[in-house]
């Protein structure tokens, strides 16, 4: 491809859109608020726009250090004249009008644009002339069509100057950094190069009001200092990044004295030691920081609430992403509830779950990434040219799957815990096991790994074990099952965790409820609104993660109308595909019985669950018995709490891992259809209460009853410790004492 350049001397036609119309003024600072022209504050809610001018590797499933890698397997393949044939497909079709539309009625106010200087300028060792600068059309090109879509929806851009000349770090891959020549901090040719870019950038939008700021450098990092990080997280003073910095604000507002200047410090955007200085050396200036795998507590944004505070400037978060569901959630909460903006990264990814969408390359595709990672028979230029300029077409917004579920965590339920129906869950049906409603950890599903902290914790967690489907912090993966799927299975399941569904069951009645399982085999039991509507199941082994077999749950009786079913995993073992819901007849064709039994939490009280709702409360403490650890309890009280359920009130404590049974005979209890209560010998009482230790004892410190802000870890000693403390974490634990006594506490 034939570039088009223009020299320094060449002016620019002034575009259409600087004027726009119902503009509301350049974005500015006021005090510590990022304000409109007008006065009023603006919370940005961004996305990074990714992988277009700028390809990192790992966003396209490529094994190679950086762009220039990328281009050089491709070039190696197909020739230079295909692979510019594929840039500029590729370029074209990545971001689209469409695009900017849809991110707009998403909820996103901003957008990151990710800008890769070569498409700007010429290296400096393809310069003609050594210390001058020639321009390309095709970065400036690209940034005036999004800026013509972001005017017409409101939609304010951030200039990110992601890949500087020579590169503004060792890690290769954000800033195609080549190793084998000098960096931006090694070479003054470099340095003016990008003080010239960014002069040219201010002088072609300085009246461009939906231009919202320049982010000058994406995260430096870089050893000033030999400090013994090579990615500048231990440096003190920072001092050839505060002097760049400052030569390119003294630049821009030679020539524009309207936009909001960002800066981001060493050490990926978070290191500012020695970076005071900046902080009021322009009027108009943010701070940024990037935040990635740590806990979302006020502790992990505290030091850039003292850069606010102290210096009265405003903060954004320009970048974080690539987490589960549930992270983004608590992260967008603390920034939101911190008055802090934000931008998500990134907007397309290859085969992306954390991705607001997700490219999805058809199978010779992977083929060329295994030749790429593994070697074997070279493909040919056909084959490999139709691959690259297919996946071009996949990344048309038309072509993406969208990942609904990271939208909804990131904007919707950071205002609300409700849930929301994830698929149309018709009964008598199919219900996907994997289709459970979008939602928050704890209220749409509950689940025990839930992201991944490792910045935190030293540890990398998987919140999604099988790394498929959805993003939220349910284990998915593929399904092999060939009666009936829609391609994923759920797995990994622990005891007390749960699935909510919002279903619609059309019909009032007794469901058998056929269950799709494979595994060791484990037991589960189904709610309706809140209240047991089966007997727990036991699913035996199946032979096999992937071998599938069916069991079923006879007389489920259901109700007409919309409702949240809940899956409740009793007892961990199996991968679950789908349950499927078969009406078999009327409810009054069905005994009136108890389903289940357990403690609450305080050990003085058990539910009871039914099957059908009751009639009257008449009870009598003499048609029931319960036995703790094979002698009879003392029942004080039984009353209803709701048409479904009974509580019974014990005169002594069910304590953890005692054995609880449960009869009842009696001629009292109806259910509303006017059917009897039938007799139950010996049912197992489920025992919910915690551990608890009698004193004296020994308590390991990962036997918690419940705590915060702590990570368990392997200990060099055995099995695992508490680690990671920090100020205002606490570990509680539940003791029986039995005898008064001053007792002395050691702790290893």
């Amino acid at each position: 491809m034939i570039r088009k350049i223009f020299t320094t001397a060449m002016l620019i036609p002034l575009l259409c859109f600087f004027n726009p119309v119902q503009s509301q003024g350049f974005l500015k600072r006021d005090n510590k608020k990022i304000v409109k022209g007008n006065g009023e504050e603006i919370l940005l809610r961004g996305i990074g726009i990714g992988g277009w001018m700028l390809q990192e590797p790992y966003m396209l499933g490529i094994s190679a250090t950086n762009q220039k890698d990328i281009r050089k397997k491709i070039e190696a393949l197909i020739g230079t004249a295909y692979t510019d044939t594929f840039y500029a497909a590729w370029r074209k079709n990545f971001v689209q009008k469409r695009d900017i539309d849809s991110l707009a009625k998403w909820g996103f106010n901003s957008i990151r644009l990710v800008m890769h200087y070569n498409l700007f300028t010429l290296p400096i060792e393809k310069e003609p002339v050594a210390g001058k600068q020639t321009w390309l059309t095709e970065g400036f090109a690209l940034v005036d069509s999004v800026l013509a879509w972001c005017a017409a929806n409101h939609i304010y851009i951030i200039l990110d100057l992601h890949a500087a000349p020579g590169g503004q770090g060792k890690d290769a891959a954000i800033s195609d950094y080549d190793a084998s020549l000098p960096s931006l901090w090694e070479s003054e040719l470099n340095k003016a190069k990008t003080v010239a870019l960014w002069r040219k950038l201010a002088e072609r939008y300085k009246n461009a009001e939906w231009i919202g700021g320049y982010d000058l450098i994406n995260e430096p990092n870089w050893d000033f200092e030999n400090s013994g990080n090579q990615n500048g997280c231990n440096c003190n003073q920072n001092k050839p990044l505060t002097d760049l910095y400052k030569r390119l604000i003294d630049t821009i507002r030679q020539v524009d004295p309207n936009h909001l200047i960002i800066i981001e410090g060493n050490c990926w955007g978070n290191n500012y030691n020695g970076m005071q200085s900046l902080f009021s050396y322009d009027a108009n200036l943010a701070v940024s920081f990037h935040k990635y795998w740590s806990y979302n507590n006020i502790g992990s944004i505290q030091g850039m609430l003292n850069i606010r505070n102290t210096y009265n400037v405003p903060i954004w978060c320009g970048e974080s992403g690539e987490n589960s569901n549930v992270w983004f959630t608590e992260a967008i909460k603390l920034f939101e509830s911190n008055n802090i903006g934000w931008s998500w990264w990134t907007l397309k990814k290859v085969r992306s779950l954390s991705g607001t969408m997700s490219i999805e390359p058809d199978d010779n595709y992977t083929r060329l990434l295994n030749y790429w990672k593994n070697g074997g028979t070279k493909p040919d230029t056909a084959f490999t040219r139709n691959t690259l300029m297919n996946l071009a077409e996949k990344v048309k917004l038309e072509n993406c799957r969208i990942n609904y579920p990271v939208l909804d965590a990131m904007f919707r339920q950071v205002q609300t815990t409700e849930t929301r129906r994830y698929a149309a869950n018709v009964l008598p049906g199919t219900l996907f096991v994997t289709d459970f409603d979008y939602g928050r950890n704890g209220y749409a599903y509950w689940d025990t790994d839930t992201a991944n902290y490792n910045v935190s914790t030293g540890t990398y967690s998987a919140w999604n074990s099988g790394y498929a489907y959805r993003n939220d912090a349910v284990d998915i993966e593929t399904c092999s099952d060939k009666t009936k799927t829609n391609g994923y299975n759920v797995g990994w399941t622990a005891a007390g965790e749960w699935l909510k569904y919002t279903v619609t069951i059309a019909q009032e009645g007794s469901y058998n409820v056929l269950v799709r399982h494979a595994g060791n085999g484990s037991k589960l039991k189904l709610q309706l609104d809140g209240i047991e509507v089966s007997e727990i199941l036991t699913l035996p082994s199946t032979g096999g993660w992937q071998v599938w077999k069916t069991d079923t749950i006879k007389n489920v009786l259901l109700p007409a109308g919309e409702h949240a079913l809940k899956i409740y995993i009793v007892q961990a073992g199996s991968n679950l595909n789908y349950l499927e819901f078969i009406f078999d007849k009327p409810s009054a064709g069905v005994n009136f019985k108890i389903l289940t039994a357990e403690t609450d939490g305080t050990g003085k009280k058990i539910i009871v669950s039914l099957n059908k709702p009751l009639l009257t409360n008449a009870f009598s403490i003499t048609d029931w018995t319960i036995n703790i650890n094979n002698q009879q309890a003392n029942i004080d009280g039984i009353r209803s709490i709701n048409s479904r359920q009974i509580l019974i009130e014990l005169n002594s404590k069910i304590l953890y891992g005692d054995v609880v049974k449960l009869s009842y005979h009696g001629q009292l209890i109806q259910s509303t259809d006017s059917t009897l209560l039938q007799a139950m010998d010996n049912l197992n009482v489920i025992n919910n209460l915690p551990v608890m230790y009698t004193v004296p004892a020994k308590i390991e410190a990962e036997n918690y009853y419940q705590q915060s802000g702590l990570t368990a870890e392997t200990c060099s000693e055995g099995g695992q410790d508490m680690g990671y403390t920090n100020a205002g974490d606490y570990l509680d634990y539940l003791i029986i004492v039995k005898k008064t006594a001053t007792y002395s506490v050691q702790f290893r």
